[in-house]
């Protein structure tokens, strides 16, 4: 279900057959905004935006696609997350489309203005509203076709009609998704020419553990594997038959998606959690735990951004650098009155601490199973018996992991977000726009901000993030509030952004490398093997 989706592996599915009014060039390292099924927009004001469709564009049952049906979908995806209050169903999606509250939804109504005109009037000021609408909750399926389904979820073990260059053929759960080349796709070359995707067919094939994708791989039954881990590089760059492009080490674009420690913030004050920051050797996590294969992040803004990065952060002396500086977090415990006796500079007198006496005893929650976490457990244990502290190991199935994070249980003493203390996690952006990264970890109501953030200058600067129509002007918010997260707040303990490698078979080509991680088969095509 489109307006249900919030997963990279159900998106990369969805996006092939599905289309957004707006989307990004993704052939543009900068990733600038371009036109999907609009043609223009507008905004009156700040609460009302009109909104130019394209014309001659066809669903895959024939329908066309004009404002009626424009409508008809943001009517859709208004009812599924419950903004009418009258569902029997609400969208797991429904934060995205709501302020941050949690309940007012962002789309008050949208009205037809016309055959290809329709105006959209929100509830409020929402500055990223146009990158919102690039998301895939908002697509665009038939109303034809889907007219039984106006208030309910599309089951996708049946079928998805769209306006995008493929056909959604089958789903077997468990094994693949089947695809097949719409040679109707309303898209035209510089010539005027009809020009539709390349393959006439395409598999996405499902695993459920990165050694049997490894393995399809090597022999050549996958023409692309997107669950490669770190180990298998080496192997996969000795070989003629894969192609391995290295997107972050020539565009200096690391992904955007941002992996980082979170710190309970009710449990941990900021001089707390500033001695673990800096108690943390950043350079053993990106060369020893991800062999290289991470960019050093110092907020939740990735490098990938763009303008919206602020690059001066990392020079900041404030900052934490890429060793860490255990006596900078030796002084910051006693300048809570911990271990004043001991030497700042004496290891062992730290470490003697932790081991009799400790500070503080700091829980550590990971999924088993996931060698990078339990591996930084290992690492994060000698760190902070180095300040006098301790740890306790809390290794967990992924589900009871899922569980404290999205605070299922919550209210029952030591469930939900209350279990956690110290843990490594990612979050990965819904479409490009900083404040979609900021949002659901640092806003207070947000239920994926499992660290309990609840900062009041980070949360006042994002409201004048959310409301700062500017573009220029917002820039420098979020460029604002990386400094603040990086010197100042340490809400979080970021880690990395992963490299962005490109890999697949050598006879692939037009493959549009990007740091959104965004899939598109579209332009892709077969070709001779790249000697």
């Amino acid at each position: 279900e489109i307006v249900d989706a919030w997963d990279s592996a159900s998106n990369d599915v969805l996006e092939q057959v599905v289309e957004t009014l707006f989307f990004y060039d993704l052939t543009d390292v900068e990733l600038p905004l371009v036109m999907g099924l609009a043609e223009s927009y507008y905004w009156v004001d700040t609460e009302h935006v009109q909104i130019k469709l394209r014309e001659n564009v066809t669903f895959h049952d024939g329908t066309p696609f004009d404002a009626d049906a424009a409508k008809w979908n943001l009517d859709r995806l208004n009812y599924l997350i419950n903004a009418t209050g009258t569902s029997d169903e609400e969208a797991q999606t429904k934060s995205l489309w709501s302020f941050p509250d949690g309940v007012t939804p962002i789309i008050n109504n949208t009205v037809s203005d016309g055959l290809f005109n329709i105006t959209i009037t929100l509830n409020g000021a929402y500055a990223p509203f146009i990158n919102t609408l690039s998301y895939i909750n908002s697509g665009m399926i038939s109303p034809t076709f889907h007219e039984d389904d106006a208030e309910s979820f599309v089951p996708l073990e049946g079928d998805l009609c769209g306006t995008g260059p493929f056909l959604y053929d089958s789903f077997t759960p468990d094994v693949e998704v089947r695809m097949s080349r719409w040679d109707g796709y309303w898209m035209k070359d510089t010539y005027g020419n009809p020009n539709v995707a390349n393959f006439p067919s395409v598999i996405y094939a499902i695993y459920v553990d990165a050694n049997t994708a490894h393995q399809a791989f090597l022999s050549g039954a996958i023409d692309a594997n997107a669950m490669a881990s770190d180990q298998n590089l080496a192997t996969y760059r000795t070989r003629d038959d894969i192609y391995v492009y290295d997107f972050t080490e020539e565009t200096d674009k690391p992904s955007l998606v941002y992996q980082y420690m979170g710190v309970n913030n009710n449990k941990y004050n900021e001089t707390w959690r500033t001695a673990f920051a800096f108690a943390v050797n950043y350079s053993y996590v990106i060369d020893v735990l991800r062999l290289g294969n991470a960019f050093r992040s110092y907020t939740a803004i990735s490098p990938g951004y763009g303008a919206a990065y602020n690059a001066s952060v990392p020079t900041d002396p404030r900052a934490v650098p890429d060793q860490g500086n255990v006596v900078t977090a030796r002084e910051t415990i006693q300048s809570m009155g911990f271990g004043l006796t001991l030497d700042v500079n004496d290891d062992e007198d730290w470490i003697d601490q932790a081991e009799s006496a400790p500070f503080k005893t700091v829980r550590y929650t990971y999924n088993l199973g996931n060698t990078f976490r339990e591996d930084l457990y290992v690492a994060v244990t000698e760190w902070l018996k180095l300040i006098g502290c301790a740890t306790e190991d809390d290794g967990v199935q992924w589900d009871q992991f899922l569980d404290y994070l999205y605070d299922f249980g919550g209210g029952t003493p030591d469930q939900g977000f209350d279990h956690l203390e110290l843990y490594a996690i990612g979050w990965a952006p819904d479409y490009l726009e900083p404040y979609n990264m900021l949002d659901p970890l640092f806003n207070p109501a947000s239920g994926s901000n499992s660290a309990q953030v609840d900062d009041a200058i980070l949360s006042g600067l994002m409201e004048d993030a959310l409301i700062e129509t500017d573009q220029n002007a917002r820039l420098e918010i979020y460029k604002h509030i990386q400094s603040y997260m990086a010197t100042k707040g340490f809400n979080h303990i970021p880690l990395y952004h992963s490299k962005v490698i490109g890999l697949h078979r050598g006879d692939i080509y037009g493959v549009p490398y990007n740091a959104m991680g965004a899939l598109r088969i579209f332009p892709m095509y077969r070709g001779p093997y790249r000697e």
